[in-house]
């Protein structure tokens, strides 16, 4: 059931405001060299159009157009006190100075100099400057930004009877109109569809200029429309590729979206200008992202040197001072903010963002109820709250916010999707054990909770086991029978690559059902977020992610064969082309990656760094540096506590613990080698010698390359390859011995496990047979065929209980005879000795067969006794 209130998108043809269209056609007349000067200016050439700008000011022609430009054209690179040194050169004899006011104005709110700017701008209105409006616009801000929101409100309602009185507004004021309706789109969510056509008219009267291109792209991006944003992006960077904004825009698109490419783009905007304080606060927040808080400290601060009021930079430093626990910076940033702006909202609801990236849910719950305590029209941060009630398990409070965000802006994807997939999650059917709550899709539930439950209640004693620690419960765990719906669950949109999430003691993952056959193992994947919740709780969610997922990552290991990853040639070519992070900067590879695939990497040699730690320091070491993070230290203070060492002494440890253990893999895939080296070479003749009938040599070449690389277990693993060799020329024992090893590996690969299980079988080894099919069935628990085979197993070797799970779940696959499914059922609980149930099961066969002779035999055993 979807939410009834508009569609959220914003389409320009939707203009809500009530005048006639304005014909793109208001610019004052200018002359040939002004106009050439505003094209270098406009197409990013910002040299050209200083030294044309203000070569016309200082002949004073083209007053105040030419001086405007000259200051602005300095500003826009970063050298605000040269624009304000050629403001007074230009003001020196000018007619009318006031014209001059508004772009002061605006250079000095950039550097923090408020109160001047605020004078400056008045005068600018007062003494009706011919672009009073676009300094009204500033003045507006100004006081937004200073806490003064009903004068602001004010000044940005007079916006709309501007635009209705005016007859031939410039596109830079039809630009002003857009951004003062965003502002007032907090109030009333109509007005952000006249911004878009606002803005739409801006560019249809300037061409040229990108700017209303951009804050179009800017409010498209905060209603979670990154494909609009990016399409006006492209077409601003088509007139100018050297715009500053439209790069730090790009970068606001590329963190939304996930992208590596963030602090790179970030890093674009400040080569254009490096002194801009707000590119120099985003680039801090990436930073705080990473948890690299000696980095994102270093960028605020610089963002302070070029504004010391700024708000973005202060409150980074809050966020990180909140980070690192020290609670008296923290005091002192939050208090300093808000002696600048009461209003703050923005605070409050960035620290949360930080708190949630940092898996500190609680604290993100805390930090958005005084942002909405604050700002009841800051919408995004009842978002952000209703998100985080539900990340701890709060669902029908974070329903109610949500609810309350989306009457105030129905534009919130996230907003909207998390309630309509909320509305799904009450159809879902509700599963308890001990320690856990299962939510499962109607469709899924009566299958997926005979095993779900027994597996995850497995891994909680094994881990409080390991841990010497148990996180709260009951766990709730969803699990979403559609991957899109477990991404919205995760990020609010559709097309995030995982499998699970952890917010400590509320999980939720795919089903088997939500992912092709074959994709993921969900037995392990449960495992692994139950991991989380353990180091999670255990830390007071202080561990770092590299640390939380190389931990869940081994703990797979220690619970069955072949679950918890396995290396690739990827893998290994990137460790030994230095492509892997190093341990100082080890998040990066998770939050922020470099290349396609070092997500998979960075989980793999975090899984290694972990494995390593447990076989040469013991499993005690790793309770040490848990111990240390929920004590509060960073991560060199922990490697040096527990180790000893600093951060690139272990990365050395780790370096030759990985060179050790794949050093003929690592140079049997030398791509400088002949044939791209010796691995891919052998692969690729024993292909070439099994397509031509020469079996031998191509087993030989196979067994050669598995010599090389013996732990790899992709599609094409020579392991594999040769098992099935083995067992097209009746080789079982070879084959056997193949499979046993790929499986060993690879987690999600159905048809080895169901192959060996047949090999185990025909081998007399009925143990060996049935533990395949069970794992089998972690990878696809839908394959009636691998069920009846395992029930009939179990009961073959005694094991009752086990065939009654089967014999369940053969029922939840809801077979064509349900009658004798239910009497198979019936007579497996009976022989495992619960007789009520049995009876009360073989009725329910002779419901819907009656004359089912088998099924009376039963039954009348049963009330008479025996067995």
């Amino acid at each position: 059931m979807g939410r009834s209130a508009p569609t959220p998108r914003l389409w320009p043809v939707l203009g809500l405001l009530w005048l006639v269209p304005i014909p793109a056609c208001a610019q004052d007349v200018e002359s040939a060299d002004v106009g050439l000067a505003r094209e270098a200016f406009q197409t990013g050439d910002y040299d050209e159009a200083v030294r044309q700008y203000g070569a016309l000011a200082r002949e004073g022609r083209d007053y105040p157009t030419a001086a405007r430009g000259w200051a602005e054209s300095l500003a826009i690179t970063g050298e605000y006190e040269a624009a304000l040194d050629a403001l007074d050169e230009a003001r020196t004899g000018a007619a009318n100075p006031v014209e001059l006011d508004r772009v002061r104005g605006a250079v000095l709110r950039v550097v923090g100099r408020l109160d001047e700017a605020e004078t400056a701008l008045r005068r600018s209105i007062d003494g009706a400057a011919s672009d009073a409006e676009l300094a009204r616009l500033e003045l507006g801000e100004l006081l937004w930004r200073r806490g003064d929101r009903d004068r602001a409100i004010a000044i940005f309602d007079g916006f709309i009877d501007f635009y209705n009185a005016s007859v031939d507004p410039t596109a830079a004021e039809l630009t002003a109109v857009g951004t003062a309706l965003t502002y007032l789109g907090r109030r009333d969510s109509g007005l952000f569809h006249d911004a878009v056509r606002a803005y739409g008219e801006a560019i249809a009267a300037d061409p040229g200029d990108p700017m209303p291109r951009i804050l179009m792209a800017e409010l498209f991006l905060s209603k979670f429309d990154s494909r609009e944003a990016g399409t006006l992006l492209d077409e601003a960077d088509a007139r100018n590729p050297d715009h500053p904004r439209a790069a730090l825009t790009r970068a606001r698109r590329a963190k939304f979206d996930g992208s590596y490419a963030a602090i790179e783009l970030t890093e674009r905007s400040l080569e254009i200008n490096p002194n801009d304080p707000v590119a120099r606060a985003f680039l801090a927040r990436l930073y705080v992202d990473l948890n690299d808080t000696g980095r994102a400290a270093g960028e605020a601060r610089r963002a302070l040197e070029t504004n010391p009021v700024s708000l973005e930079a202060l409150t980074e430093l809050a966020a990180i001072a909140h980070l690192e626990d020290d609670a008296e910076a923290f005091r002192a940033h939050r208090d300093r903010i808000l002696a600048l702006n009461p209003a703050y909202s923005e605070l409050f609801e960035a620290l949360a963002e930080a708190a949630y990236r940092t898996h500190r849910y609680r604290d993100a719950v805390e930090f958005a109820e005084e942002a909405v305590a604050l700002d009841n029209t800051a919408w995004s941060a009842y978002a952000a709250l209703g998100l985080n009630q539900l990340r701890v398990g709060e669902l029908e409070t974070g329903r109610q916010t949500l609810e309350s965000a989306f009457a105030g802006d129905p534009f919130n994807l996230w907003v909207k999707n998390t309630l309509d997939l909320l509305d799904e999650l009450s159809a879902f059917e509700e599963t308890r054990s001990d320690r856990f709550v299962f939510l499962i899709h109607p469709d899924e539930s009566e299958l997926l909770s005979i095993y779900a439950p027994e597996l995850a209640e497995e891994a909680f004693d094994a881990m409080s086991a390991r841990y010497g620690y148990e996180p709260p419960t009951p766990i709730s765990v969803e699990v979403y029978d559609r991957h899109a719906d477990f991404s919205v669950r995760t990020v609010g949109l559709a097309g995030i690559g995982a499998l699970g999430v952890s917010f400590g003691s509320v999980l939720a993952m795919d089903s088997p059902g939500a992912r092709p056959e074959g994709e993921f193992n969900w037995g392990s994947t449960l495992w692994h977020e139950i991991s989380h919740a353990f180091t999670l709780g255990y830390t007071d969610h202080r561990v770092p992610r590299w640390l939380s997922e190389g931990l869940a990552v081994l703990d797979e290991r220690h619970a069955r064969d072949g679950w918890g990853g396995d290396v690739s040639p990827g893998f290994l070519q990137a460790f030994r082309d230095e492509r892997l992070p190093s341990l100082a900067r080890f998040n990066y590879g998770f939050v922020r990656p470099e290349y396609p695939g070092q997500v998979q990497h960075s989980y793999y040699m975090a899984s290694l760094l972990v494995q390593m730690i447990e076989e040469e320091d013991g499993f005690a070491a790793i309770l040490a540096m848990l111990d240390g993070y929920r004590d509060g230290l960073e991560t060199p203070a922990v490697f040096e506590r527990v180790f000893g060492l600093d951060a690139d002494a272990l990365d050395e440890r780790l370096s030759a613990y990985i060179e050790t253990r794949f050093a003929p893999a690592i140079a049997a895939l030398d791509e400088s080698q002949p044939g791209g080296g010796e691995f891919l070479a052998l692969l690729t003749s024993a292909l070439a010698h099994r397509s031509e009938g020469r079996t031998d040599e191509a087993i030989a070449a196979l067994e050669r390359a598995r010599e090389v690389f013996p732990e790899y277990a992709g599609a094409d693993a020579p392991t594999l390859l040769l098992a099935r060799m083995h067992r097209e020329r009746g080789d079982d024992d070879a084959a056997l011995e193949a499979y046993r090893a790929y499986t060993a590996l690879n987690e999600n690969h159905l048809e080895a496990h169901v192959a060996l299980a047949e090999l185990e079988e025909a081998a007399g080894n009925a143990a060996g047979m049935r533990d395949a099919l069970e794992r089998a069935l972690w990878i696809d628990p839908y394959r009636q065929d691998v069920h009846e085979k395992l029930a009939a197993a179990e009961e073959e070797a005694g094991d009752w209980s086990a065939g009654v799970r089967e014999r369940r779940a053969l029922l939840g696959l809801d077979p064509n005879d349900r009658a004798a499914a239910y009497y198979r059922l019936a007579l497996a609980l009976y022989r495992d000795g619960d007789t009520a149930a049995a009876r009360s099961t073989v009725l329910r066969a002779l419901e819907i067969a009656p004359n089912y002779e088998d099924a009376i035999d039963l039954l009348i055993q049963i009330r008479g006794g025996g067995r």
